[in-house]
């Protein structure tokens, strides 16, 4: 089954904020921190964390981040060679640190294996119905249409 991912962090090599894993028939999971960090950017302030918690799937996980790697290992269980498509290295490799790190801080193992694909694309604008540029749900959902037409 192929994934497409999105993650939404404050400025390069800050915090994550957001993370979704959509797969190619539009299930998926959202993780979000369920509070605003001290301090953001000013651009990630006004532009993306008020869209961290707004019009956002059903179904969504407010999580801290110490159980997001469980919570990601547990959707995956079922499919032993996922292929995780992203429209960054940056998100790729977040998403990496996630999935390896245990609800105590510490590296957890991963049960088969990942492929990974970066594609340089930019998924807006869309057509995707509902779709908010700058929340990882739906940052998620216009990759996977763009790349699927």
């Amino acid at each position: 089954m192929r994934y497409y991912l999105d993650c939404e962090f404050d400025s390069h090599n800050g915090p994550l904020l957001s993370m979704a894993l959509v797969d190619e028939v539009g299930q998926g999971i959202y993780l979000c921190v369920p509070d605003e960090p001290l301090t953001l950017s000013p651009w990630v302030a006004e532009n993306v964390w008020p869209l961290v918690h707004a019009r956002i799937p059903i179904g969504r996980t407010v999580a801290f981040l110490p159980i997001w790697g469980e919570l990601l290992r547990r959707f995956l269980a079922a499919d032993y060679e996922p292929v995780v498509i992203a429209d960054s290295v940056v998100d790729i490799a977040r998403f990496c640190q996630t999935i390896s790190t245990g609800p105590t801080g510490e590296w957890e193992s991963v049960d088969g294996s990942i492929r990974f694909e970066v594609h340089d694309v930019d998924a807006y604008p869309t057509d995707v119905p509902g779709a908010v540029q700058h929340n990882a749900w739906w940052d998620a959902m216009a990759l996977r249409h763009k790349l699927a037409a």
